[in-house]
């Protein structure tokens, strides 16, 4: 059965707040460390899905946004910002309109930068190992190939830049409930 879940992580950026119950993820303060991870893996084949709902400030760039092999329950260092992690072998990550990973790069034909205050952008990894992207529902197609198939992917998001706050509007094959009450402000 197919269910709504999609809390973020206790472990995130300094200048993350989580609200409404861990579904919401705000950055506070300056224009970085603000690396968000989903609290779940994301099933292989499931769809890892944010909205854009706020952004401005005067910075440039936006969100930065993918998948990691790194579970976050490990107490994994998060990084001031994506850029950190583009020579990283355990991450993919999808920043302006290149997908960075291992220290390689694959152009894709939109650009998160134009990503607009109520739209989403989503991934998935199918069951070939294909990472595939999609704004609005909409596929954007290929991404990456080769993703490992028989790992478990959490989902990122940096909210960088013009970027101020997400919503996670991700499915899960089962029913998950977020571990923090529904109303309350998490700090990390």
């Amino acid at each position: 059965m197919s269910g709504k879940c999609g809390c973020f992580h206790s472990n995130h950026g300094h200048n993350i707040r989580l609200k409404e119950g861990g579904t919401e993820a705000h950055r506070v303060e300056s224009y970085n460390k603000a690396v968000v991870f989903t609290e779940q893996p994301i099933p292989h084949g499931g769809m890892f899905t944010i909205k854009l709902l706020d952004k401005g400030g005067g910075w440039a760039g936006s969100i930065r946004f993918g998948f990691t092999l790194l579970s976050p329950d490990n107490n994994i260092p998060v990084p001031s910002g994506a850029l950190d992690l583009y020579r990283s072998s355990d991450y993919w990550i999808l920043s302006a309109s290149t997908v960075h990973h291992n220290g390689q790069e694959n152009k894709v034909d939109f650009n998160l930068e134009s990503l607009r205050v109520g739209q989403t952008v989503s991934c998935s990894v199918n069951k070939e190992g294909e990472l595939r992207y999609y704004i609005d529902g909409q596929d954007q197609g290929l991404g990456w190939s080769g993703v490992p198939t028989d790992k478990p992917l959490w989902g990122f998001a940096d909210i960088y830049g013009l970027a101020r706050k997400i919503k996670s509007e991700f499915l899960c094959d089962e029913v998950m409930s977020c571990s923090e009450d529904s109303d309350a402000e998490v700090t990390g």
